[in-house]
């Protein structure tokens, strides 16, 4: 069941922006439904494996006896309960905002000037259209559907990276499907006649800025699978001609399809003339480099080699869009209206800024605030401005806890960012995308359509879920801490973080590598041995405590009446105490002159990728 709900669920988001980018009735319905299934399939299937774990669940004690895999599960899910809390206090307030039956004194002014002027009683509500509200809420719900959908299968490396791959491969879909339109003057998109943009490749969107940011988040999504794979040819000391040599034996098909993926995504991005959907674009590629600094995966002499190389690409990306970027660049007027849209914007804010005028409701209160200060041709119903509109409609303290609960979505990725585990690569891709999104966002509602929401919220949850299972880890490893910035970093083995129903169903099995008649009970454990056995995070660099954690193995096994030597313990200890196949290594003990003494095992390297 799990496998279906998440390939369903892949299907569904990469599906979203076929339909027009499910802007329109019917595709964002059909969305939101089958969404809605599979958070009760899920939901169902999470319900009966526990009822059948009841007994597994029983034997807990408490926090210190869980096994990791378990701990971890449960912080998961400790963090997707928080944020949950959170939205649903957010879809409550939505819901009060549209309903005549709790406004009372907070009803807007605007329905006793109808009302006055109809002659007769109209039911008053904080909204100003409350059937938009109740539309939008019903699509919200749905992305909150996916992002916690996202989050619980995001715990899986493989299927964090899976997710990744995917929607950079549809991104590519997308993107050739937009460019063959483009280039053969075919003037349509699916089979209806493109009107607006004609100049631009859209592919099967309607909005060329919308399409610059969901081809720019597929591109970025495309930097995770690859920086994964590029780690796994890397050698240290390597020349770059020595790693292209490598690159070009030992590449595979996947890492070839996925660099031509990126590739066609940017010439995309840059031939939609979307002058905010390019300079976020590029604010995004820069924000991978920082965070591959930070992970220490380049060095600063190649972050600045790697600038350079890229603003010429850029440049040369510029000339084959023919000019028609630059020029939009110096000649539209697009800056100015969307100045006038934002004045009279905050005037409707300042109107109602606790309470706000009620979702859905931008249009009919950017005109009511209007006092002809802003002339537009057509009917004004967004803001070009996602967190500004947020405000007219929902008021300050909704915007504010909108942003507090993607706050920690991005705060989880960062840390999983510094942890620097193995699938740190999809948290870097993560604040990648955040950062072209959440700055597009300013200028342009791209994020306001339901497939690049959908899309947003599935890689944003499934880096999460990845940032929280690195914060937390326990698969351990002891690196150099005078390591200095910039050097290459240290791989470590990393597993599967199943959740606590995973693990009810089937009881982690660490004690594989013991001897018979040696195994030793985790639920007997005291919280304080627990705690030193399994490790902490932030401590596992520190020899010291590595020795604690081998010497509190030792401990938990009964007196057998046979001494085993140091150097077996150091075996027995990489080979099994780690979640889910992982291992926990010991810590590798050298002689002066760096030397390992004779006897003992180098596990360290045994369980490197």
């Amino acid at each position: 069941m799990p496998s279906f709900v998440f390939w369903a669920l892949m299907a569904v988001v990469c599906l979203s922006p076929l339909p027009l980018a499910s802007n329109r009735p019917l595709p964002w319905s059909l969305l939101s439904l089958l969404v809605g299934v599979l958070l009760l399939l899920w939901g169902g299937h999470r319900l009966l494996a526990a009822t059948r774990s009841a007994r597994v669940a029983a034997d807990l004690q408490g926090p210190g006896d869980l096994d990791p895999r378990l701990a971890t599960g449960w912080r998961i899910d400790r963090r997707a309960a928080l944020l949950t809390l959170g939205f649903a206090l957010l879809i409550a307030w939505y819901w009060v905002q549209a309903s005549p039956d709790f406004s009372g004194r907070w009803a807007h002014p605007a329905w006793s000037e109808a009302s006055a002027a109809l002659g007769e009683s109209l039911p008053a509500a904080i909204s100003l259209s409350p059937a938009a509200g109740e539309t939008l809420m019903m699509k919200i719900v749905a992305y909150g559907g996916i992002l916690l959908l996202a989050l619980q299968f995001g715990r899986d490396v493989d299927r964090a990276r899976m997710a990744f791959r995917v929607i950079c491969l549809c991104g590519f879909a997308y993107a050739i499907y937009g460019l063959v339109v483009h280039f053969t003057r075919a003037g349509t998109v699916l089979w209806f006649a493109k009107d607006a943009y004609p100049d631009s490749v859209t592919s099967t969107f309607i909005n060329r800025n919308a399409y610059a940011t969901y081809a720019g988040m597929a591109l970025l999504a495309g930097f995770a699978p690859l920086l994964s794979e590029l780690r796994r040819l890397r050698r240290d000391h390597m020349s770059l001609l020595g790693f292209l040599a490598l690159l070009s034996e030992r590449g595979s098909f996947a890492l070839y399809l996925t660099i031509a993926a990126i590739l066609t995504g940017f010439v995309a991005v840059v031939l939609t003339g979307s002058r905010a959907g390019v300079v976020c674009t590029v604010l995004g590629l820069a924000v991978f480099a920082i965070g591959l600094l930070i992970a220490r995966d380049i060095r600063p002499r190649t972050f600045v080699v790697g600038a350079l190389l890229g603003s010429a690409a850029l440049a040369g990306m510029l000339l084959l869009s023919g000019g028609f970027l630059a020029k939009r660049l110096t000649t539209e007027t697009a800056p100015e209206a969307r100045a006038a849209v934002f004045d009279v914007a905050r005037s409707a804010v300042k109107a109602r800024p606790w309470t706000g005028q009620g979702l859905g409701g931008f249009g009919p209160a950017f005109n009511r605030a209007n006092d002809g200060r802003a002339v537009f041709d057509t009917y004004v119903d967004l803001a070009h401005n996602s967190y500004l509109e947020l405000a007219v409609e929902a008021g300050f303290p909704a915007l504010l806890l909108n942003l507090a609960l993607l706050g920690v979505v991005v705060l989880s990725c960062f840390r999983g960012l510094r942890a620097r585990e193995r699938g740190s690569s999809t948290c870097i891709a993560a604040i990648a995308i955040a950062a072209l999104v959440g700055v597009h966002s300013l200028v342009d509602f791209g994020i306001q359509m339901p497939a690049v929401a959908a899309t947003f919220m599935l890689l944003m949850g499934v880096a999460m879920a990845q940032g929280l299972t690195a914060e937390t880890a326990t698969v351990l490893s002891v690196t150099d801490p005078s390591r200095r910035f910039g050097q290459a970093r240290v791989r470590r083995a990393d597993a599967t973080v199943a959740t606590p129903v995973d693990v009810m169903e089937t009881p982690p099995s660490a004690d594989d590598c013991t001897p018979p008649g040696t195994r030793h009970n985790h639920g007997a454990l005291s919280k304080e041995t627990s705690a030193v056995a399994h490790g902490s995070p932030g401590r596992d660099d520190d020899y010291t405590a590595a020795l604690a954690r081998w010497r509190a193995v030792r401990k938990m096994e009964p007196v057998t009446g046979t001494t085993r030597r140091a150097e077996e313990r150091y075996e027995d200890l990489a080979c099994g105490v780690g979640p889910a196949g992982g291992a926990v290594r010991g810590p590798r003990r050298h002689l002066a002159d760096g030397r390992q003494p004779q006897g003992v095992p180098d596990t360290d390297g045994a369980h490197r990728h």
